[in-house]
This record gives C-alpha cells, structure tokens and sequence, in this order.
C-alpha cells in the first residue's frame, strides 16, 4: 500500500507537538523512577521488617496490576474524592509508581550481585553503613544494572502512549485525533511507529555507549 507522503508532510507539525509531550513525559517519568527506585530498594533491603514489608507490598502491587488500571485509579478516582489530577499530571504518577517498583528490584539485583567479600573488607576498615552504600555498593551495582536500566526506560517511552487514554495529547492521542478526521491510519500509525522507534533507538544507544564506556573504565 503506497504511503501517501504529501498528507505526511501537511501534518508533520501535529506529530512534532505530540512527540514534545511524548519526550517531556518520559524525562519527567525516568527522572522520578531512577530515584524513587532508590528510596523503595533501601526499604528492600532495610534490616526494618516493617518497612521491607511495606516495600514489598508496594512493589507488588504494582508490578501486578496493570499500569492503566493505575492510571484510571489515579485519575478518576482523584477526581471523586475532590482531588483532581490533570491528566499528565495522572499519567507521569501512574508511570511513575508502576516502573518505580520494576527499577527497585532492578537496583536490588545489582546490589545482591556484589560480592560478600567486599562488602565484609569494606566493614573491616570500618566504613560505615552509607558509606558502603555509596563508596562500594552503588558505583559496581550501577554498572551492572546498566542493561536492564536501559531496557526498562525504554518501555517507559512506549507505555506513555497509555496516557492517550484520559485524553493527553501526546503522539499516539495525537495520531487517534488526526485518524478520526481523516481515515489515514496506514500512513498515520506508521508515522507513529517511525517516531516512536526513533526515540526508543536513541535511548537504547545512549545506554549501549555508558554500558561500553563503563566497561572500559572497569
């Protein structure tokens, strides 16, 4: 089926404006994961029963429910107790909550993958507990999460299209828009596609490059 590249062109200033809320989504998103992913990981691993307790509920609960689901929670239910969120502002914090959880336990491998013997020469010399944390642990424990880091932020990047459901418009809401004007959905979802795999490829290179560099280093 030929593309109809002159409809592509006419609307090319559309898709540019939904792939900017695409990308502030998904920085806004992957700012907020990387962090909160280390609060909840130190609960995790915390010699605290409750809060390891609450950690892992709060990792399984959103790790096993779906992140739309979250995201209509957030959004609707909010909004009936009289505390309404926009619907970036419901999507960056369903995102958030959800992929948190996935990059702790990501963040929890890394540390489980250190050795022993480290850790107990590191006590030896009598570095204190957040000192290990921070001078030992985290900098070997960020190089080896550094694969599945990169692999989760790109999944982040492709379910902020799930925020098109409580009508954001960023490129796949954008795309759904401009497909009920017109009917071009061939030409329309493949734009979508170009630009989504545009962005993905540009993240997963930027990851493959600390990964080669960081490689080298150690």
């Amino acid at each position: 089926m030929p593309i109809n590249v002159s409809f592509l062109v006419r609307n090319l200033p559309l898709f540019y404006e939904g792939a900017v809320v695409t990308i502030e989504l998904s920085v806004l998103t992957i700012v907020i994961v990387m962090v909160w992913g280390l609060v909840i990981v130190t609960g995790r691993v915390s010699r605290l029963r409750l809060w390891r307790l609450l950690a892992g509920g709060y990792i399984q609960l959103v790790r096993n429910t779906p992140v739309l689901v979250q995201m209509y929670f957030i959004y609707f239910g909010l909004a009936m107790a009289g505390f309404g969120l926009s619907g970036f502002a419901s999507g960056l914090l369903a995102l958030s909550l959800q992929n948190g959880g996935y990059v702790a336990e990501i963040y929890r491998a890394g540390f489980e993958s250190i050795s022993m013997k480290q850790i107990e020469g590191a006590k030896a010399l009598g570095m204190t507990r957040w000192s290990l944390l921070w001078l030992v642990v985290l900098p070997q424990a960020f190089v080896r999460v550094i694969p599945p880091l990169g692999n989760q932020l790109i999944l982040i990047i492709k379910d902020t299209s799930l925020v098109s459901a409580i009508a954001v418009g960023e490129l796949t809401q954008t795309g759904k828009l401009l497909s009920e004007r017109t009917a071009a959905t061939y030409e329309i979802f493949f734009t979508l596609a170009v630009f989504y795999l545009v962005m993905t490829s540009i993240v997963g290179g930027m990851v493959r490059l600390y990964e080669r560099r960081f490689a080298i280093a150690h």
